[in-house]
């Protein structure tokens, strides 16, 4: 009784292998290794003291249990007879190649349902569809100085970059041309730069200050995946020359960097409260600007800078904010040489003979002792307080100032007699605490 469950099984009645033809395109048995082979672990019963072949795809496999022909590649539709396919055990049933067995010689095969071979003919088309799609993909790759094809599973994109290095560049120029940021940052993945003054307000009193123009490209280098473009341009009424790196990926090109770092520390943002084109920096040592024009301001009535006007022509390029000097503001040098006079002034009555502050420093003299209240200073050369330019030091902030003030001191000591002394007050030292200056002659 035939089992339907098992209908290869060569047990039942009505089997009969399926041998192919002179003209099959499987190779004969025992042939050279590769394609034409019987599968892996099929040693067929019947063959004693013959080893199997090696592996291979779309070879009959030999007599014996446990055996069936592998599907191979390449392989003519329509060439298998319509019989039960090899391979095909129907729902619940191993997968092709494995433990199958054929049927036994002698017997008719037994008719089946055509449907699985139409079924297996469309997942091969299907299979070779994709992995043609897939070659294609793998071959279409960008030519020199144009986009790489997308990468299958590459992550999404967090600008919109542009169509070749060339282009993405011009579309960066462009921008700025118009103040547009936001078509910027869409150039660029990855890390963002901070967009502080990176802002359409920041960029447009930029442009206006030191417009770019006469821009000029050129691709120095070019592969699939990177590029290097050179831009020559006038800014500042000169030309400079700008190397850009870009890199593509998912088909488009993205720049590698499209703001200039410019430091800021040396100027004492937070102290200063330094500004750029109005917007305050802070504490940091750093901003990140777009090329143009920059107006430097201060926040506080004491400081004030020896240059207010900041020019980035590049990326790269450095920008002089080490030339540029942290200098009292013209209210503030008034009122650090009204200290330096209250200062002087108060050094009238020293009160001892050593007074740091006004750089008062005698000695005792010999066989007596110096009542300090008795001590007189007369200061002269007072001019040269108003003639004082003060020096700040940004480490710390501290001004320091340079005079020529002398003093002419008479005391009495404790023997009767009266003594006289000289001293001299060459500079002074102040720092503003927000409420006012605090002056000394002591250095600190």
């Amino acid at each position: 009784m035939t089992d339907p469950n098992r209908p290869n099984d060569p047990g039942q009645p009505g089997q009969n292998p399926q041998v192919p033809s002179a003209g099959s395109p499987y190779g004969p048995p025992g042939g050279p290794s590769g394609y034409g082979q019987p599968g892996y672990g099929q040693s067929g019963y019947g063959q004693a003291g013959q080893q199997p072949p090696p592996p291979g795809y779309g070879q009959p496999p030999t007599q014996g249990y446990g055996q069936q022909p592998a599907p191979g590649y390449g392989q003519p539709m329509g060439s298998q007879p319509t019989g039960a396919q090899p391979g095909y055990q129907g729902p619940g049933a191993p997968g092709p190649g494995w433990g199958t067995p054929p049927p036994p010689p002698g017997q008719p095969a037994k008719r089946g349902n055509k449907m699985p071979l139409i079924i297996g003919g469309a997942v091969i088309v299907v299979i070779a569809l994709v992995f043609g799609l897939m070659q294609l993909g793998k071959n279409n790759q960008g030519t020199t100085g144009g986009p790489a094809s997308a990468s299958p599973g590459a992550s999404a994109s967090t600008g919109v970059g542009g169509g070749s290095a060339t282009e993405t560049v011009q579309k960066y120029f462009d921008a700025l041309a118009a103040s547009d940021p936001d078509t910027i940052f869409g150039l660029v993945r990855d890390e963002l730069p901070d967009r502080t003054f990176l802002t359409k307000e920041v960029m447009t009193a930029a442009a206006a200050a030191n417009p770019i123009t006469d821009v000029k490209l050129t691709e120095l280098q070019s592969s699939t995946y990177s590029a290097q473009i050179q831009a020559d341009y006038r800014i500042n009424d000169r030309t400079k020359t700008e190397k850009f790196m870009l890199t593509s990926r998912d088909g488009r090109w993205y720049m590698n960097r499209i703001a200039a770092r410019v430091s800021m520390s040396p100027l004492s943002p937070a102290a200063t409260g330094l500004t750029v084109n109005g917007v305050a920096v802070g504490d940091v040592e750093a901003i990140q600007v777009f090329p143009g024009g920059y107006t430097l301001a201060s926040g506080s009535d004491v400081y004030t800078f020896s240059k207010t006007k900041l020019i980035v022509e590049g990326l790269t390029s450095s920008t002089d904010v080490f030339g540029i000097r942290v200098q009292l503001s013209d209210s503030a040098l008034k009122s650090f040489r009204a200290a330096t006079k209250s200062l002087v002034n108060s050094c009238k009555k020293p009160g001892s003979l050593k007074n740091a502050r006004c750089s008062i420093n005698f000695r005792e003299p010999s066989g007596t002792k110096i009542r300090g209240s008795s001590i007189v200073c007369t200061p002269s050369r007072l001019a040269s307080i108003d003639q004082m330019k003060p020096t700040l030091d940004t480490t710390d902030m501290t001004v320091r100032g340079s005079l020529s003030v002398s003093y002419t001191c008479t005391m009495k000591g404790t023997n009767g007699r009266s003594y006289r002394g000289y001293e001299s007050l060459v500079e002074v030292y102040g720092q503003n605490s927000g409420s006012g200056w605090k002056v000394t002659g002591e250095r600190p």
